[in-house]
């Protein structure tokens, strides 16, 4: 659902005793803006791995996984009812640090990744190759690694689809991590500025990192990823041009005549939740 967030709040005051203690890194600098001297704190924290407070604005900036926040890494996919036991975690953890009470309803979001796992099995590099055929408007397409990663990206935003398995075997995580990430297909979206603003203005996190904003961002991303409709639709010439993935192709239109024969909740019952998903969304019905 979720993966890396920063997070900022403004204006909480923190003891500079505390900080002094806390502290990786204390740089002092003289502000543009101002031309008094300011302060910038970097404390690390095993838990949050990035914490850092300016004094002279008061402004408390954090980034974390949260999976990796709650559960020690980011294959587990985070559900409804782990929102709010995150929110109640980093409460905690600031409290214990810092000595402040800081509201869920206080942070605002600076960057909030999206994410979705899909398991395909033995298929990925197929999707990753088949995905990098993709156009996404106002978007640039690059794969990455042959047959691991593609993203579309712009200078605001960025969607990517990767290999699970392979990134965290080679970030050598532990066995149990490498062997639960088999076989899926990532999804990880960076939103713009410009589409966390749309949906909530304010930029509140208790709006933004909930199921409704993850809904709104999946439906987007995977409502342009684009398929053959139909079989009339597909002549020799695309065949041809595609015909290292017939496998796909053939799933696909099993999948349509499926459409043709059974309503959605009859759909929902024979596939898996992702795997409908996916099936759905490149099928473009």
């Amino acid at each position: 659902m979720f993966d890396t967030v920063r997070l900022k709040v403004r204006p909480v005051y923190i003891d500079s005793g505390i900080l002094n203690q806390l502290t990786g890194n204390a740089i002092t600098f003289l502000s543009k803006e101002t031309g008094a001297l300011n302060t910038s704190y970097t404390i690390y924290d095993e838990q949050i791995p990035y914490i850092k407070y300016i004094e002279s604005s008061q402004t408390l900036h954090i980034q974390v996984s949260i999976p990796k926040f709650l559960y020690g890494d980011n294959v587990t996919m985070l559900e409804e009812v782990d929102i709010p036991l995150f929110f109640d975690r980093l409460q905690e953890r600031i409290q214990q640090l810092f000595h402040i009470h800081i509201p869920h309803s206080e942070w605002t979001v600076s960057r909030c990744d999206v994410c979705l796992n899909f398991q395909v099995g033995k298929n990925v590099g197929d999707y990753v190759r088949l995905l990098s055929k993709q156009q996404l408007a106002y978007k640039n397409t690059t794969m990455y690694n042959q047959d691991q990663t593609v993203e579309y990206w712009n200078k605001s935003s960025r969607i990517m689809f990767y290999d699970k398995h392979k990134q965290v075997t080679k970030a050598k995580e532990s066995s149990d991590i490498i062997e639960r990430a088999k076989g899926i297909l990532r999804l990880e979206v960076n939103p713009s500025d410009n589409d966390m603003k749309k949906y909530a203005p304010s930029r509140k996190a208790i709006e933004l990192i909930a199921k409704p904003f993850f809904n709104y961002m999946t439906d987007k991303v995977l409502g342009q990823i684009e398929y053959p409709t139909e079989a009339s639709d597909i002549g020799l010439a695309w065949l041809m041009e595609n015909k290292e993935d017939i496998s796909k192709i053939e799933t696909m239109l099993g999948f349509q005549m499926l459409q043709r024969m059974f309503d959605e909740s009859t759909l929902r019952q024979i596939y898996k939740p992702s795997t409908y998903a996916i099936r759905k969304s490149t099928a473009k019905k």
